[in-house]
């Protein structure tokens, strides 16, 4: 078996932000659910133990619920120290053989990748010990009070970054060599080295980086979006909906969550509010979701007949694609009523259902000239076309 031991319980003082930096969110997700994401989808992973902080323990457990990361099996409390908080994950293993494999991972490195977590277990399997890293490729300096004291080589000269692998058994007698000698570490395979074994390095992209500082947030953001989208970074969505008019006098008319006054609303089990509903068909075909009334039908089993309630099942869809409405178009075609004179009223209501600039909405009436139904006047269709973005 292959064992994945994730660490998320640092300080992330250099950070500056007062918390764990791996719960930090990044394109909308907190940073450590990009490697939780890879290692498990990972074939060659068997079993993954996430190790952070004890006030953070819930938080990867709803991480694990709401992805199916089926594959953590244990989430326990870190050390004082990184070395402590890879103990404690090494010694919760109970069903290891001396040549299984355990795969360490920094939850602060979001931006490996399934093909470098295979290739560093691939090596640790024949060599024993394997560790991620990327040639250096600037210059490097010594330095005492600032000045210069000599260049140092840059051949054969790695940056070293996670995932490091390790085979149980040599892990297990490495962390007994370190803590009969007091050896402390800032990386897994150092402990490998400090009983004379060899370590082969495994070749990784310079895109899998420690994300130490705020700067390296603006790059992971950068460079998921690249991965993201494959060159794409927007969508677009297109919803319709229609309605006849109600024989009900007394029913109101509803558009874009305001009441139209003085006129007749739309016949339909809900409110009838044909703006929300072809905005709605809109952001979910934009995603890859459903229609409207996969959603809305067992609500109105519960009697919820309000289509802003609809409309908030779907509104989350574009953010779990770390996407974001950039535009509305609307297009309404009926005879009657004329809307001119509510179409600030409308487009305010849509602005903080949305959560976006009035400006992003745009909204347009047409008669139909007689040639439908809706113009007419026997009732009003509403065409949405919606871009998202990348957020």
């Amino acid at each position: 078996m292959n064992f994945a031991i994730i660490v998320a319980a640092g300080k992330s003082e250099r950070m500056g932000k007062g918390t764990n930096k791996a719960f930090i969110d990044v394109l909308n997700k907190p940073m450590i659910y990009y490697s939780l994401k890879e290692f498990q989808g990972c074939s060659l992973i068997d079993e993954i133990i996430a190790v952070t902080q004890k006030n953070n323990i819930a938080r990867i457990s709803e991480i694990k619920q709401k992805h199916n990361f089926d594959k953590i099996k244990k989430i326990i409390e870190g050390g004082k120290e990184r070395q402590d908080s890879v103990y404690n994950g090494l010694v919760s293993i109970n069903s290891a053989k001396n040549d299984d494999i355990v795969a360490v991972h920094n939850g602060s490195n979001p931006l490996v990748t399934g093909k470098e977590i295979a290739e560093c277990i691939s090596a640790a399997k024949k060599h024993g010990a394997a560790a991620s890293g990327f040639p250096l490729k600037d210059t490097i300096k010594k330095a005492k009070d600032d000045f210069v004291e000599r260049t140092i080589g840059r051949e054969n000269i790695y940056q070293v970054q996670t995932p490091q692998a390790i085979k149980y058994g040599l892990f297990i007698e490495a962390f007994n060599n370190a803590k009969n000698k007091g050896i402390k570490v800032t990386d897994d395979v150092s402990l490998v080295e400090a009983i004379g074994k060899k370590v082969k390095i495994a070749p990784c992209s310079y895109e899998n980086m420690k994300i130490t500082v705020q700067d390296d947030l603006g790059i992971a953001e950068g460079i998921l979006i690249k991965r993201n989208n494959s060159g794409l970074n927007f969508r677009i969505g297109l919803g319709h909906d229609s309605h006849k008019f109600s024989l009900n006098r007394n029913r109101k008319l509803v558009l874009g969550g305001c009441i139209i006054p003085h006129e007749i609303g739309l016949e339909a089990n809900s409110d009838g509010d044909l703006v929300l509903h072809a905005l709605f068909n809109a952001i979910s075909s934009a995603v890859g979701c459903k229609s409207l009334g996969y959603y809305a039908d067992p609500m109105l089993e519960r009697g919820i007949t309000d289509s802003k309630q609809y409309l908030k099942a779907v509104l989350d869809k574009p953010s779990q694609k770390n996407m974001k409405i950039s535009n509305v178009s609307i297009s309404i075609e009926a005879k009657k009523p004329r809307l001119d004179m509510y179409t600030g009223k409308i487009i305010n209501s849509l602005s903080k259902i949305l959560a976006i600039d009035k400006g992003r909405i745009g909204l347009t009436y047409t008669s139909g000239e007689g040639l439908t139904a809706f113009g007419r006047g026997e009732g009003m269709q509403c065409f949405v076309v919606v871009s998202l973005c990348i957020s």
